[in-house]
């Protein structure tokens, strides 16, 4: 039996790569459309939520905003987002707002908090959303975010780095699609550092957690990096029959997926309206984001990086990692797509970490 079942094994894995060959030359021409990329056409002067926004102020948002996601439904634009309410990048809450138009933001709620005390021992010490998304089969909206645990020092870890993420799924309260606002009720976890763990997900994994449906199959992107020795931002894939798993990695070999060379990380995948797929993320460069396109699904292009904001209108820093994370690239009705991002400012010599629009469209 244990023969039998090793045997299976290598067959699925050696089909799976037969596969990722003959999909090959599709994949590499993937990345544009009818021999075009997509540029910025439009962008909103300044950022769209800065650091004087009325609702920043009364909710005591002193650092900003990453990571997170933009969904357009019934007309209205609705961001699930980390404010981080007092250190960057450090104390965090999920929040929840809303606007008609993408640009003129209204804070609703905050959807969940961490566990206040950043330290080895506290599993929830940041919380880091990556996924709002409908599951039909429930009739109610999941939410996936990561939770981490500081590094522990006593142990040759670095105190200040997120180590052990795991991606919790919460789901909406009120059924229906109604039932976006929220409350939300934690339900699992669904993927974690565990046996299958695999030698390119560093102490960091798992690291943002992005799901989307690809037929009958759940398919997710998830980061992973390694602190010590210090090493790049790979992406990984994992797939499941249902949206509240089980989820299994890809074997490695196909993971980590060669997007980039050094730097991918919260990556939001959508399907367009010619059928294929397109993920924009974070990446490297001054005010870039990333994308890139898939036939299939599974098999995705190498990263064409974007500027969000033009020479003439800079507002956000110059740098790798000021300007931060796309949360959408929502596929408008005139065939132009609305781009919502975080991007570093200086406010008074301190960083505030804004949200950008803009428009995009391939030329």
């Amino acid at each position: 039996m244990i023969k039998c079942c090793m045997a299976d094994r290598r067959i699925h894995k050696a089909a799976f790569f037969i596969l990722m060959i003959l999909c090959c030359d599709t994949v590499l021409m993937a990345q544009t459309v009818n021999g075009k990329i997509l540029k910025t056409v439009t962008e909103h002067k300044g950022p769209v939520i800065s650091s004087t926004h009325p609702d920043v102020l009364a909710s005591n948002n002193k650092s900003g905003f990453e990571t997170g996601q933009v969904i357009k439904l019934n007309g209205l634009y609705h961001m699930f987002v980390n404010e981080m309410f007092d250190r960057p990048h450090r104390d965090l809450r999920i929040a929840y707002w809303t606007s008609t138009d993408a640009e003129n933001w209204k804070r609703q709620s905050t959807i969940v908090n961490s566990i206040p005390g950043r330290t080895a021992t506290n599993p929830r010490s940041e919380v880091w959303v990556s996924t709002v998304i409908f599951n039909e089969e429930e009739n109610a909206w999941n939410i996936f975010y990561v939770a981490y645990r500081a590094g522990d020092s006593t142990k040759g870890e670095i105190a200040g780095n997120d180590y052990e993420g795991r991606i919790w799924r919460a789901k909406s309260v009120m059924p229906g699609r109604e039932g976006i606002a929220g409350p939300y009720a934690d339900m699992s976890i669904v993927l974690q550092p565990d046996e299958h763990s695999q030698a390119w997900e560093g102490q960091q994994a798992i690291a943002s957690f992005f799901p989307y449906k690809v037929n009958n199959k759940w398919y997710a992107i998830y980061d992973g990096h390694y602190h010590t020795p210090k090493g790049p931002w790979p992406d990984g894939m994992a797939f499941a029959d249902k949206l509240s798993g089980p989820w299994t990695r890809m074997p490695e070999g196909f993971n980590p997926i060669p997007i980039a060379d050094t730097f991918t990380e919260n990556a939001v995948v959508s399907r367009l309206k010619d059928g294929r797929y397109m993920m924009v993320f974070d990446s490297f460069g001054d005010q870039e984001i990333g994308y890139s396109l898939s036939t299939d699904g599974v098999h995705w292009a190498k990263e064409t990086r974007v500027k969000v904001q033009r020479k003439e209108s800079t507002w956000a820093e110059n740098g790798d990692h000021f300007t931060r994370t796309p949360l959408c690239a929502i596929e408008e009705e005139d065939g132009t797509f609305t781009v919502v991002y975080t991007a570093m400012m200086l406010v008074n010599g301190k960083r505030f970490y804004a949200i950008g629009k803009c428009s995009m469209a391939w030329q």
